[in-house]
């Protein structure tokens, strides 16, 4: 080889070590950047949040917790006097609140008397003679019934029905024929 070609290698050599050694000065930080990057991309997981599963895990566990409870209701939903408050024709509740009360819900005055009794949210049918709340039955007219417990009388009026104060006499004459 001549001294003209091998000036000329020596030039395309030297040309492209500059070339090169400027091509990987230049892309240096772009290699930085890109390692970076790589590195990043391992910490990441598509598809999945751990910190969203631990919270989905806790509101199930929660749930299944829940579901074990049994729930009972105090008093029925659909019933109408739940809703509704029911008056007599004096404008009196008709909703007691208290259910240990007795209360005379009706009469039935034939042959043999009955008299139909609302006592702890229950519904009896009496007659003379019969015991409820303690007490015995020992008189039903049209107006009310009368109990006796201890020696003592009570007289529980038919609710909703209006009491006259001026009873007659009959009526407690025909009680002591009883």
């Amino acid at each position: 080889m001549n001294s003209r070609q091998n000036t000329i290698w020596v030039l395309l050599i030297l040309f492209s070590l500059v070339s090169i050694i400027a091509a990987s000065i230049k892309l240096m930080p772009t290699n930085k950047e890109w390692s970076k990057a790589k590195e990043r991309a391992k910490n990441v997981q598509f598809g999945t949040d751990k910190e969203l599963e631990q919270v989905i895990e806790y509101l199930e566990i929660r749930i299944k917790d829940r579901d074990k409870y049994q729930f009972t209701l105090e008093e029925e939903p659909m019933r109408l006097t739940n809703v509704l408050y029911l008056t007599d024709s004096k404008g009196r509740s008709l909703r007691y609140r208290n259910r240990g009360k007795l209360r005379v819900t009706h009469i039935i005055d034939g042959i043999q008397k009955y008299a139909g009794i609302n006592y702890k949210d229950k519904n009896y049918t009496v007659v003379i003679g019969d015991s409820i709340a303690g007490g015995k039955v020992v008189w039903i007219d049209p107006t009310e019934i009368v109990i006796t417990k201890q020696d003592k009388e009570f007289h529980y009026p038919v609710a909703g029905l209006d009491i006259e104060d001026n009873m007659s006499a009959g009526d407690n004459e025909r009680r002591r024929e009883n």
